[in-house]
């Protein structure tokens, strides 16, 4: 029975990490492709996404990298656009450089550098070369709940963009889960919105992930708090189509560590 395949299983995932050279706020030189990869297998990861601000001049070198390794490294980038930033996710490197050439950054390389294309037009560009969207540190420091206040429809159709597939926090209690759980009426009401304007199911909201958003090597594979606690993804194999389809079944497919018991019993066989 145990020799038998069982079919999907979750495998942890860090969707958030910066390099050395490519992002500007990285200041561990040994943020090196390489090493990212070696960190992550260290801590147990089977799939990894660099995504620095506004560039990708390191995605590649990523890919290879993990690749050679055994473990999937997801083409993106990080951007820093009006309302607030977004991690883009592509299904293939040239796709992510076909976006991006079509992305107006300012500032390249410096500080302050910026994505000038709005996050409602960025994430229909994602759509249209087959790649989603997940807020990032949603609900913290240049976060999309932070930069966007209130209930606005403009911050409705965001919410409400099919390519928008989920949210990442800093902290797994956080209160922002655009759900009927959320505390907060109005989040709870776009949750709503989301489901009746794209036909989803009753519990087919936002997918929740907890990322490290690593800016040193030590930090890969470890959530805000420095705990080795971030997300798990449930797929047969890991892949870009997989990772999709579970972010859009995320109820059943992605789980926060945090939220994990110690313990799960399950049946071997019959």
């Amino acid at each position: 029975l145990a020799s038998l395949p069982n079919g999907a299983r979750f495998y942890r995932a860090d969707l958030h990490i910066h390099a050395f050279g490519s992002s500007h706020d990285v200041k561990d030189a040994l943020m090196t492709p390489d090493n990212i990869v070696k960190a992550a297998i260290s801590e147990g990861l089977h799939v990894i996404a660099l995504t620095d601000h506004n560039d990708i001049s390191n995605v590649q070198a990523t890919i290879k990298a993990a690749d050679s390794k055994g473990i999937l490294a997801i083409p993106g980038v990080e951007l820093s656009t009006p309302q607030g930033h977004l991690l883009c996710y592509l299904p293939r490197f040239e796709a992510l450089q076909t976006f991006f050439a079509k992305i107006k950054v300012v500032d390249h390389g410096k500080a302050n550098s910026r994505c000038q294309n709005a996050m409602l037009e960025s994430l229909t560009l994602l759509e249209s070369l087959g790649g989603f969207g997940v807020m990032a540190h949603v609900d913290g420091t240049g976060g999309f709940e932070k930069e966007n206040p209130g209930n606005s429809p403009h911050k409705v159709d965001v919410l409400c963009h099919k390519a928008l597939l989920g949210i990442e926090v800093v902290d797994a209690q956080s209160p922002v889960t655009y759900s009927d759980g959320d505390s907060d009426a109005d989040r709870a009401h776009v949750g709503g919105e989301r489901i009746k304007r794209l036909s989803l199911g009753a519990k087919q909201f936002l997918a929740r992930a907890l990322n490290s958003d690593a800016h040193t090597l030590g930090r890969v594979g470890k959530n805000a708090k420095g705990l080795a606690k971030i997300t798990r993804v449930k797929m047969n194999k890991p892949s870009f189509d997989a990772l999709r389809i579970a972010f859009e079944d995320s109820d059943a497919r992605v789980r926060m560590e945090d939220t994990i018991p110690t313990a799960i019993p399950y049946v071997v066989g019959v």
